[in-house]
């Protein structure tokens, strides 16, 4: 392969067994996705590989865990039909607009517009069926994660509300399981899985039909530009993105037998929303001793429109039809991504390009 476009590091145990084994699919027992809005695009064609090589022929258990953005691709891979559903939700996604009257004087939508506008996209991938097909997926065991409020006061904006976000960020400087006073990890699960946190509080909850929606857009609530949830049925409290806790997760928990795969937006990790700041903060090496990441590489990032993948500033940047037709531009231009690791699997070739996790 003349080009390469991916990244890929496995930890020492998962690049033994992939050189030993191969890529296949029972090598994986949990699959995980991170929050980071837009920049899911550039891994769409790569979803597609994995719906393909990791979902379709596999004949035992794979829990999927995930928050925000990773819960919603996730949510797509469950479904009776992952690609149609990975599809719709790219269209929702890419073409979300706003009402010029939903506007404030910086031109961005209100609160309320942007959880009406989220809510929307997920029905439209979840579609008549989803939510009943993810909890009653043969293998597929999903994992949703939320934060949930602690000391709720019922605000979700305004000064208070400030208030307790600058607390939980300054509890979260000294440390990170300091971030429990402030919110509790909620993981929504279809099935029985060892998943299990021993790091801040958490608690598991059911994931029936009537939950995956309100779930889905809980893990995707940004505190401070969307509304927190309160609607979840049978589920007490106000409750925000996962991200907040679970930003591209630490790998700090129990899980099932086998492999880790973790297909990531760029070539590093950060656990927490609220260690953006702290660049000293992340996986340890035997939390990543088992999981085999897949990323674009930097050369292949500088390359897209503007040098970047998609972020949220591309909503105050351009217009809604610029966005919009430099996103799909963004897609299609991943499409390299899907055929390199599509080439890399099909070839046995994946082994030889395995780098180290950064010490």
């Amino acid at each position: 392969m003349a080009t390469r476009h991916l990244t890929i590091r496995a930890g020492k145990h998962a690049a033994e067994r992939l050189r030993a084994e191969g890529f296949h699919p029972e090598l994986f027992g949990t699959l995980v996705g991170a929050s980071g809005g837009p920049k899911w695009l550039v891994l769409r064609h790569l979803d597609a590989v994995l719906i393909d090589r990791l979902i379709a022929p596999r004949s035992t258990p794979l829990d999927t865990l995930g928050s925000s953005i990773g819960s919603f691709r996730h949510a797509c891979f469950a479904q009776g039909d992952p690609r149609a559903a990975l599809a719709r939700f790219e269209t929702g996604y890419i073409e979300q607009s706003y009402d010029p009257s939903a506007l404030d004087r910086r031109g961005l939508p209100s609160m309320e517009a942007i959880t009406l506008e989220s809510d929307r996209i997920l029905g439209l991938s979840l579609g008549k069926k989803g939510a009943g097909e993810i909890c009653n997926h043969p293998l597929i065991n999903t994992h949703i994660v939320a934060a949930r409020l602690q000391n709720d006061r019922g605000y979700d904006r305004g000064l208070p509300f400030q208030l307790q976000v600058g607390y939980a960020a300054l509890a979260n400087a000294f440390s990170r399981r300091a971030l429990g006073r402030s919110f509790e990890r909620l993981v929504f699960r279809s099935g029985a899985s060892p998943l299990a946190y021993s790091d801040l509080p958490t608690e598991n909850i059911d994931l029936t039909p009537e939950r995956v929606q309100h779930a889905l857009l809980a893990s995707g609530s940004i505190p401070l530009l969307m509304q927190g949830v309160r609607s979840t049925p049978g589920v007490p409290g106000t409750l925000f993105d996962g991200g907040i806790i679970d930003y591209h997760f630490d790998f700090e928990w129990k899980r099932r037998e086998g492999l880790v795969l973790f297909q990531h937006f760029f070539d590093k990790i950060t656990p927490g929303w609220f260690d953006k700041p702290w660049k000293s903060r992340r996986p340890s090496a035997a939390a990543m001793n088992d999981v085999v990441m897949i990323a674009p590489s930097d050369a292949f990032v500088a390359a897209l429109p503007g040098g970047k993948i998609p972020d949220r500033d591309d909503f105050m940047d351009f217009s809604t039809e610029e966005r919009v037709e430099r996103w799909h531009g963004v897609v299609e231009a991943c499409r390299v991504l899907g055929h390199e690791l599509e080439e890399l699997i099909e070839s046995d070739g994946l082994a030889d390009r395995l780098e180290p996790f950064p010490a």
